[in-house]
């Protein structure tokens, strides 16, 4: 009996300290008398739901009984031992029950957490598909994917990342459609990841887990549409989701499942290939109009095939400074609009359309070929239904820009040929980026550009 009093009191100077509950307004430490017995219960009152927490004390008082694991009306109630363990439930929301007399404490199910209401994301809108969307709470967004997927294959693993932040990470996968060698790859990455915080959440997980460095190609895909997600773990993909982030992570991928919507699902299958079809056209002019454009106006011997030249206005700045300029100027408007305030962007959109129009013209800072250009590149990059690939085809494409300056429609080819090996030798998990072109998959490849009819619908 010794013991187990010690237990109790070493369990509450730990909680005690730890969750400073003398400091911290919210960090609450009740202690709870009731026939000769001593309960102490330890909750974040931030963090927890009243009702749970009312239901926990209202069983103590009404059924003061020695086994009161039982008589708990809360769901969630479990046994634990391990201080550290407690420490890290306590921190996330749970309540720690302490009974004097046992050598145990018991974890019971009380967090609350406050997140958003569940509505489209922004970046992934659909005309006719759900429109219910992820938050930042990780039960909420298990429970959106469990409701489409009602499976007993579906499997949860929860880990805890980050020595400071502990940040819940849920590994979601079907247990007999997955790979079993990325599920045990994947579980023995999350068990030795070593950092401070996962307070940057996703982008910070997928940094640890492929080491990515200075490849600007995004890695893995990331959605904020629950019906995305749950089409990928039906074709053997693994989720992951990360607490406090609204988009979860969805892995192996190649390049090109960045590339597909949801929207062409929506449609009929010729109407949405066609969609497909425009939308790969135009991911391909954002990329290569501009350094394509520039070499062909440059070049007088192959510059007479082309449709749209410069006039004959001549401008004081040579044609590459315009079109650095005007990039520049596009994106600066770019990041401009996603920091001003909403009822502000309207206002930027008219002051930029004034100075990119009439008046950088009138001063003879730009053709008007080298603005149509740049305009039909940027416009064609919002297509892109990735956003980190969207950004990483930006950096290619300057990247292409300043080859062609420098060598001409030769460091245009060269810009492409070391673009196409540097993709062709990317791995992620054990698959080819390039898949299914590398290596190549002719019935896959075909799906690539083809949207195919119901029994293959599960291909998204």
């Amino acid at each position: 009996a010794s013991m187990k009093n010690t237990f109790y009191e070493i369990s509450s100077s730990y909680l005690k300290i730890g969750l400073r509950t003398e400091e911290n307004f919210d960090a609450t430490m009740k202690k709870i008398k009731k026939n000769r017995k001593e309960y102490t219960l330890f909750y974040l009152s931030t963090l927890t739901d009243n009702m749970e927490i009312m239901a926990i004390t209202q069983s103590i008082v009404e059924n003061p009984t020695y086994n009161i694991q039982e008589l708990i009306l809360n769901g969630a109630v479990s046994k634990t031992q391990d201080l550290k363990n407690m420490m890290k439930l306590a921190l996330s929301g749970v309540a720690i029950l302490l009974i004097k007399g046992k050598d145990y404490a018991l974890a019971i199910e009380s967090r609350s957490y406050h997140g958003r209401s569940l509505t489209e994301p922004d970046s992934e809108r659909t005309i006719r598909g759900s429109k219910d969307g992820f938050n930042e709470s990780i039960n909420d967004n298990i429970s959106l994917i469990r409701r489409r997927i009602r499976s007993s294959d579906f499997k949860i693993e929860l880990y805890s990342i980050g020595k400071k932040s502990k940040t819940d990470v849920a590994m979601v996968y079907l247990n007999n459609v997955a790979d079993e060698k990325i599920i045990r790859e994947i579980k023995s990455k999350l068990k030795i990841i070593d950092v401070e915080s996962l307070v940057m959440t996703d982008r910070a997980l997928e940094e640890e887990l492929f080491g990515q460095k200075f490849n600007p190609f995004p890695l893995a895909r990331y959605t904020q549409r629950p019906d995305i997600a749950s089409i990928n773990l039906l074709k053997g993909k693994i989720i992951l989701i990360v607490d406090t982030s609204p988009s979860v992570i969805i892995v192996p991928i190649s390049l090109f499942d960045h590339l597909k919507s949801v929207e062409e699902y929506r449609q009929p299958p010729l109407v949405g290939s066609f969609i497909k079809f425009i939308r790969t056209l135009a991911i391909l002019v954002s990329i290569f109009l501009i350094p394509l454009w520039y070499v062909l106006v440059t070049e007088s011997n192959i510059s007479n095939f082309f449709i749209i030249q410069p006039t004959n206005s001549e401008s004081l700045i040579p044609i590459f400074m315009q079109i650095i300029m005007a990039e520049f100027f596009v994106e600066t408007i770019g990041l401009a609009v996603i920091y001003t305030p909403n009822v502000l962007t309207s206002t930027i959109g008219i002051v930029a359309a004034i100075i990119m129009g009439s008046v950088s013209i009138d001063l003879n800072l730009f053709l008007p070929e080298v603005l149509l250009y740049v305009a039909v590149s940027a416009i064609s990059s919002y297509s892109t239904p990735s956003y980190e690939l969207s950004l990483a085809n930006r950096l290619v494409k300057y990247s292409l820009l300043i080859l062609s300056i420098l060598f001409g429609s030769s460091g245009l080819l060269l810009g492409v040929l070391i673009l196409f090996c540097y993709l062709a030798r990317i791995h992620v998990l054990d698959k080819y980026y390039l898949s299914p072109i590398i290596p190549f998959n002719g019935k896959d490849f075909i799906k690539l550009i083809f949207r195919k009819t119901t029994e293959d619908k599960k291909i998204l």
